[in-house]
């Protein structure tokens, strides 16, 4: 992670309510869109200056539900502040119920390109290993770098789509990464 001086380590409840504070600003110029069995890349300009409204309010309780399940929260600290989080799901999804969701990935934007983020991802991917699950379910932000991150790390647009996840966020890019054993 480029010597940061980050700590990464299971949130404790009360730390939920921190997710909010992470940065997630970025500008986005491109979004990809589902074609067929492929993804077609298209210009999309947005200006994303934070969370958008109503978002700890609508999300907070899911979160809250997945903890209270025993979901698995990652969370990475730079000097005492939430940088960083990963939420892997406890429940098993698929035909075969043998998907776990990767629920919730956000890098403050101070902390991206530093390897934080593939950190987290791979923190979880190893979580879900243990919890016997043989895919990694993500239903991604269509923005280009959210996208080609899942890319770089060995996910592929699923032929698997979970019609309940699809429902909830029809306009993301649902991918899958076989775990391996």
């Amino acid at each position: 992670m480029r010597g940061l001086p980050v700590k990464i380590r299971e949130l404790q409840r009360a730390e939920l309510r921190d997710i909010w504070s992470i940065d997630r600003a970025e500008v986005v110029d491109a979004v990809y869109f589902r074609d067929g069995d492929g993804l077609v890349l298209e210009p999309e300009h947005h200006d994303v200056t934070g969370w958008p409204p109503g978002e700890p309010e609508r999300a907070g309780p899911i979160l809250l539900d997945c903890f209270e399940r025993g979901g698995t929260f990652y969370g990475a600290f730079e000097s005492g502040a939430l940088v960083g989080v990963a939420v892997l799901e406890c429940r098993f999804i698929g035909p075969a119920r043998d998907q776990l969701q990767l629920k919730f990935l956000h890098v403050d934007r101070r902390h991206r390109g530093s390897g934080l983020g593939r950190t987290l991802f791979e923190r979880a991917v190893a979580r879900a290993r243990e919890l016997g699950a043989r895919r990694l379910y993500v239903s991604a932000t269509p923005s280009e770098n959210t996208v080609r991150f899942y890319l770089r790390r060995g996910c592929r647009v699923t032929d698997r789509v979970d019609a309940q996840l699809f429902a909830l966020e029809p306009d993301d890019i649902h991918l899958e990464l076989e775990i391996p054993a």
